[in-house]
């Protein structure tokens, strides 16, 4: 059982360092970004950028999002591609229902786009990366579990006979299973991390030149303080609701903690009925934040992911909406 532990664990840790130390191999790997909508997700991954269209759209009047979480459309305009997918989601969401049209739009293209040409940049990971070595990883932890309660089931079943020798054999192997399933967990947690460390620096350098008003992608101040902060520093207390309680019904939908989900991370939600779009994305635990939803999810700014971030994420857990990619 020790050996099987230790070779299972060994391998498991020289995968996770391979993936955490892989290189886009493009010539812009490790670009830095000025752009907003980049840096939203960066922060707190798709939820993060739906939540930033939403607030910055309810504040110039063209979405108007009310009790108990129901959207209209005021004016039918987009100055991005991103409030175009917004926009689409509204129209195809029945009673414009806030938490369905929210996944709906992380899903998007415009949205999922973000992120690829992040990971190609070598400011994220691909929900692709390391994804065998996630299941290596639960499978690690799972069959750890399972060996820690046959043990401790063969204590009672032993008779009198035994001597003893039930509990000593528990007693002999709770060390190696419990640093199996430590192991894994910290390997499991690593590859969760979407932003890499030029992404984080990204997202360091962009918070100190929001003041200057160098950032790209000239938005309001809330769409900005939503950006890279997440939903909880709206001003607007009933947006500020309506968003958290939409990223609370997505967590649950999805079966992720809300304390994740509400940086951004977990899952995009169910979305809308016969909606078949594959969304690399979304449904991860740490999705677009540095340290692990969730993150909160901030993206490696600060914690959840990804506001994270756990995205925050959002990550958590400034309450964006944050990173969602597989896990």
């Amino acid at each position: 059982m020790y050996l099987a532990v230790i070779l299972s664990s060994l391998v498991l840790v020289a995968g996770t360092v391979a993936v955490r130390r892989a290189a886009p191999r493009n010539r812009r790997a490790a670009a830095p970004t000025h752009d907003v909508w980049e840096l939203a997700f960066l922060a707190g991954g798709p939820g993060r950028v739906v939540d930033t269209a939403i607030s910055v759209m309810h504040e110039d009047g063209r979405l108007a999002v009310g009790g108990p979480g129901v959207v209209t459309v005021r004016q039918h305009t987009a100055r991005h591609a991103v409030e175009t997918a917004v926009l689409d989601a509204v129209a195809r969401t029945p009673g414009g229902e806030l938490s369905a049209l929210r996944g709906a739009a992380m899903r998007s293209a415009a949205v999922q786009g973000i992120g690829d040409r992040l990971a190609a940049r070598g400011l994220m990971r691909h929900p692709r990366r390391g994804r065998g070595w996630r299941v290596l990883a639960r499978f690690q932890i799972a069959g750890c579990v399972a060996l820690l309660f046959f043990a401790f089931a063969q204590t009672f079943a032993e008779t009198p006979d035994d001597d003893g020798r039930g509990v000593r054999v528990f007693v002999a192997v709770v060390p190696g299973l419990v640093a199996g399933i430590a192991v894994a967990a910290v390997c499991k947690s690593a590859l969760g991390r979407r932003v890499t460390g030029a992404g984080t620096s990204a997202l360091k350098s962009a918070r100190a030149a929001n003041g200057t008003g160098s950032v790209a992608g000239a938005l309001p101040a809330v769409g900005m303080a939503v950006a890279l902060g997440g939903a909880a520093l709206i001003a607007d207390e009933a947006l500020r609701e309506q968003l958290a309680e939409a990223q609370r019904t997505m967590a649950v939908a999805s079966g992720s903690s809300p304390a994740i989900d509400s940086s951004g991370s977990g899952s995009c939600g169910g979305g809308l009925p016969g909606d078949g779009s594959g969304a690399s994305w979304c449904g991860s635990s740490d999705g677009g934040s540095s340290s692990g939803c969730g993150s909160s999810s901030c993206g490696g700014g600060s914690s959840c992911g990804g506001g994270s971030s756990c995205g925050g994420s959002s990550c958590g857990g400034s309450g964006g909406g944050g990173g969602c990619s597989s896990s």
